[in-house]
């Protein structure tokens, strides 16, 4: 995660909500120390992005400007910082298991194809 990148989408995102960063980052709960922390080269908790990044209404990729993670798993970012610990364990599990059972993993021989 690149910090100037973080800030920078930080900033953009509280701009397009007509807000500033700290008070965004207050409201959100991540704190009114998160940007200063980021400048001081301490890299926040991917909970607190994602907690940030669900307040802006944004996905944990646009925030921190990873342009190799997927659009699609926006949602589970999102999802993911609505849930709480026990919850962000479950969802843990359910994916574990989702790729050990196989059936899920892409190109594997009893994985339901969708007809196009």
């Amino acid at each position: 995660m690149d910090k100037e990148t973080l800030i920078f989408n930080i900033q953009k995102y509280c701009d397009a909500r007509n807000t500033k960063p700290t008070p965004a980052c207050i409201a959100a709960g991540v704190g009114h120390s998160f940007l200063t922390d980021i400048k001081r080269d301490k890299m926040p908790s991917v909970e607190k992005v994602a907690t940030l990044a669900a307040y802006l209404g944004v996905s944990v990729s646009d925030l921190v400007g990873d342009a190799k993670t997927p659009a699609d798993l926006a949602p589970l970012a999102d999802a993911w910082a609505e849930l709480s610990d026990e919850g962000r364990a479950r969802l843990v599990e359910y994916a574990e298991d989702l790729v050990a059972g196989g059936r899920y993993i892409k190109n594997h021989p009893d994985r339901v194809q969708k007809e196009a």
